[in-house]
C-alpha cells in the first residue's frame, strides 16, 4: 500500500509538472501573438504621443482659448485594430460597409488634410467628428479612430502643435450632426462659438454640407468653407453622385434636420449602443435648434447671429 501511494504521488507530481509546463508554453505563445490585453494600443503609443512632448494641461487649455476657427473632419468608419500605424494598409481592420471597401485612402486623406489645414492656422481647432456607429466596431468612435491614426503617424510631421489643438466629437451619426454637434463641441472647449467653419469630406458631399446643412443651422455662407478630398489612385465611381442624390440629398431636402423617416431610421441604426446626445444641455443657446423637427428652416435665435450684430 505504501509503494502504491508513492507511485500515485509520483504520477500526480508528473501530471502536475506537465500541466505547469503546458501553461508556461501557452503563456509564452499568448505573449508572442499579443493575446494579452494592453492598456493602450501599443504601436500607437510607442510611435505616437509618447515620442512627442507630453501635453501640459495649462498650455493646452491656453491654446484652446486662443482658437477661433473650427475645422471639421467628418468620420466615416471605426478602426477595430490595435496597431494604428497599420491603419493605412490596404487590408487594415476597419469596420467598413460594402460600398466603402475602396474608399479607405479617402478617409486617410481626410485626416491628413485636416491636420495640414490646422497646422497652417494657429487659431484653428481641429475636430474629428463621428460616434460609435458600428456594433462590430465595439465601443470606439469614428472620431477616436481618426485621432489615434493621426497620432500614430506623428500628426504627419506637425507633432504636438496640432495634437494639442485637436478634439473629438463622439456622438454624430450623420453629416448634419457632424456639423451641428461640432459647433456645440467647439463651444464646450473654447467657451465661445467659432468665427468660421471649414469642413473636410468627400467632394461629392459639398452640396449637402454647403446648401443644406449650413442653411439648416443658418450659418453665414461667407464664414463657411468646404474642402473636397477623394481617393489617391482612382476617381469615385460615377454612380456615387446618383446614390448621393437618392440616399441623402432628396431626403434632407424634405427633412433638413434628419429627424423623420429614412434619415431618422438611418441614425437609429448608427447608434447600436443606444447613447443619448449630451449637447442640448451643454449648449443651451442651441437647445431650440437641437429640438427642432420641421421641414422649414428653424427661425429661433442662434448665438452666431448675435455675434454678427
Amino acid at each position: 500500500k505504501i509503494k502504491l501511494a508513492r507511485r500515485s504521488l509520483n504520477f500526480n507530481s508528473f501530471l502536475l509538472g506537465l500541466v505547469l509546463g503546458a501553461c508556461i508554453v501557452t503563456v509564452g505563445h499568448m505573449k508572442q501573438f499579443d493575446m494579452f490585453p494592453r492598456r493602450y494600443p501599443h504601436s500607437a503609443h510607442s510611435e505616437g504621443t509618447e515620442l512627442l512632448e507630453p501635453p501640459v494641461k495649462e498650455a493646452v487649455e491656453k491654446k484652446w482659448k486662443n482658437c477661433e476657427d473650427l475645422v471639421i473632419i467628418a468620420g466615416h468608419a471605426v478602426y477595430v485594430g490595435t496597431n494604428f500605424e497599420d491603419a493605412d494598409e490596404k487590408h487594415a481592420p476597419w469596420s467598413l460597409l460594402q460600398y466603402q471597401k475602396d474608399q479607405l485612402s479617402a478617409f486617410l486623406n481626410h485626416i491628413r488634410t485636416g491636420v495640414e489645414i490646422a497646422a497652417k492656422n494657429e487659431k484653428a481647432l481641429l475636430m474629428f467628428s463621428g460616434g460609435m456607429t458600428r456594433l462590430n466596431g465595439g465601443p470606439r468612435t469614428e472620431a477616436e479612430s481618426y485621432w489615434w491614426v493621426a497620432d500614430a503617424h506623428m500628426w504627419f510631421g506637425y507633432g504636438a502643435e496640432v495634437r494639442d489643438r485637436t478634439i473629438t466629437e463622439d456622438y454624430a451619426r450623420d453629416s448634419f450632426e457632424n456639423l451641428m454637434f461640432s459647433v456645440c463641441r467647439f463651444y464646450e472647449i473654447v467657451g465661445k462659438y467659432p468665427s468660421s467653419i471649414t469642413v473636410v469630406s468627400f467632394e461629392f458631399k459639398e452640396q449637402r454640407f454647403r446648401t443644406m446643412h449650413r442653411k439648416a443651422i443658418r450659418w453665414p455662407e461667407s464664414k463657411f468653407h468646404y474642402v473636397g478630398v477623394d481617393m489617391d489612385d482612382r476617381p469615385l465611381p460615377k454612380n456615387v453622385f446618383e446614390a448621393e442624390k437618392r440616399n441623402s440629398v432628396q431626403h434632407f431636402a424634405s427633412d433638413p434636420y434628419g429627424c423623420k423617416g429614412a434619415l431618422a431610421y438611418k441614425k437609429s441604426k448608427r447608434n447600436p449602443f443606444r447613447r443619448s446626445i449630451p449637447y442640448p444641455k451643454a449648449c443651451p443657446e442651441m437647445k431650440g435648434l437641437f429640438e427642432y423637427c420641421e421641414s422649414t428652416v428653424y427661425d429661433g435665435e442662434l448665438p452666431w447671429e448675435k455675434d454678427e450684430l
